[in-house]
């Protein structure tokens, strides 16, 4: 019987050891399952805070961006449209030749100054003569039955109305025929004494560039066919050669207006293969590729005539010598590289020595202080013209100079911005570790 008794306590002891390692199970499972739902909101926590610290920095970059090169340079520039015609509002809304001649003619001073696609512009021709622009330009198409030349930058954008001769060739010979009232005569062989658009400048040659889209044999003889009235009047810069005699050299008479051709008629031999191109249309031009002047290789003389060529056309054919900027020069990020200033004075230097217009075209445009000190270099470099969309803020010549500046203060301020946020995140993260480690030890007591 005594027995029993120490069965019974031995039975005790067994189930408070086992109940004893059940609520030890159970208090650890407890206080686990806490600590992990902490260090999961304490990772979420963080990893939002460095989103919070990032995307701030990101923000607070592009304020500054916006406010330097967009806003700052927009607030600063005159109230008048880029795209202005007078302070006549009357005449501003339906320009004409006597638009023109009544309100600017007699101010405005030209500029070397390119109005790129200047059919876009509300008041294509008005707009860039208004400004002061040399030279204008015009993409034309041939229309449907081919009778009429439309101007356009793609085909599905051409209007019937919209023609080489309703856009500028009649414009530019009523305009001209009222700066030259005693010019009477048809059939003119001299433009000597002849005055050009500009009254201000009337020595001054306004070129039209006209950009062939499409089959130039097609589109070339049509544009001499429309020429024809300006033509008769003597206003037509000319080459003058006498085929017979092979002694001669040609030489370049300049009239009021330079009619130049480029796109598609480079591809195609409508104007003549060598010295047959001296007697082939004989008032208008060709623009020539820019890079091709440094390039010994391109250039040497024709046989038969004795003038010096280019591309196998007497280099007397060319007028102007264009390239796009990123293939001659190169992209700009913070300033033009030596590099590239040297491949600048050189190509222009070339284009110079042969009596070309330079131009380079599709220049950057934004941020507008980079555009505008890509302008300030072209110029002081001596490119023949400045080939602008904004032609306002390019006529006038007060361009921003601090672009460099603006990149260095923009660079500096951001990499202060970004490192001061996440300084900041750190050290706030650092801080809730120790908050969250202080937490766990008084629970561990």
């Amino acid at each position: 019987m005594a027995g029993v008794p120490s069965e019974k306590k031995q039975y005790n002891r067994g189930e408070t050891k086992q109940t004893f390692t059940a609520v030890v199970t159970e208090e650890h499972r407890k206080r686990r399952i806490p600590r992990l739902d902490r260090y999961e909101l304490f990772c979420a926590r963080s990893i939002l805070l460095w989103l919070i610290a990032s995307g701030g920095t990101g923000l607070t970059i592009g304020i500054i961006l916006v406010i330097t090169w967009s806003a700052q340079p927009k607030a600063m520039r005159p109230t008048q449209s880029h795209n202005f015609i007078s302070i006549n509002s009357v005449h501003t809304q339906t320009p004409t030749p006597d638009t023109f001649l009544q309100d600017w003619a007699r101010s405005v001073q030209p500029v070397p100054v390119h109005s790129h696609n200047d059919y876009w512009r509300p008041r294509p021709l008005y707009s860039a003569l208004a400004a002061g622009c040399m030279s204008v330009e015009a993409d034309v198409f041939l229309n449907k039955d081919k009778t009429d030349l439309l101007v356009g930058h793609r085909a599905s954008a051409l209007s019937q109305d919209r023609t080489l001769q309703t856009l500028y060739l009649n414009p530019i010979k009523q305009i001209l025929d009222a700066q030259n009232p005693g010019n009477a005569s048809v059939n003119s062989t001299t433009s000597d004494g002849l005055n050009g658009v500009y009254g201000a400048s009337p020595e001054t040659s306004l070129t039209l560039l006209i950009d062939v889209k499409g089959n130039a044999t097609e589109i070339w003889p049509l544009v001499d066919k429309q020429l024809q009235p300006l033509r008769e009047r003597g206003y037509l810069s000319t080459l003058q050669y006498n085929s017979s005699d092979p002694t001669t050299k040609p030489v370049f008479k300049q009239g009021p207006l330079t009619i130049v051709g480029t796109g598609n008629l480079a591809k195609s031999n409508v104007t003549g293969v060598g010295c047959d191109a001296l007697s082939q249309y004989q008032d208008t031009f060709h623009d020539a590729p820019l890079l091709a002047l440094t390039d010994a290789s391109k250039s040497g003389t024709l046989e038969g005539c004795g003038v010096e060529s280019l591309l196998q056309l007497p280099l007397a054919k060319y007028r102007w010598a264009s390239a796009t900027f990123v293939t001659a020069v190169g992209s700009v990020v913070a300033s033009l590289s030596s590099g590239q200033q040297d491949r600048i004075r050189a190509t222009l230097q070339a284009a110079e020595a042969k009596n070309l217009t330079s131009r380079y075209w599709n220049l950057p445009a934004w941020p507008i202080s980079r555009r505008d000190y890509v302008w300030s270099a072209l110029v002081d470099a001596g490119v023949g013209l400045l080939n602008a969309d904004d032609i306002e803020s390019a006529t006038r010549l007060e361009w921003n100079r601090a672009y460099r500046a603006e990149v260095v203060w923009i660079g500096v301020s951001s990499a202060y911005i970004f490192v001061a946020s996440f300084i900041i995140a750190y050290l706030y993260d650092r801080s809730s570790k120790s908050w969250t480690k202080s937490r766990d030890m008084e629970g561990r007591v």
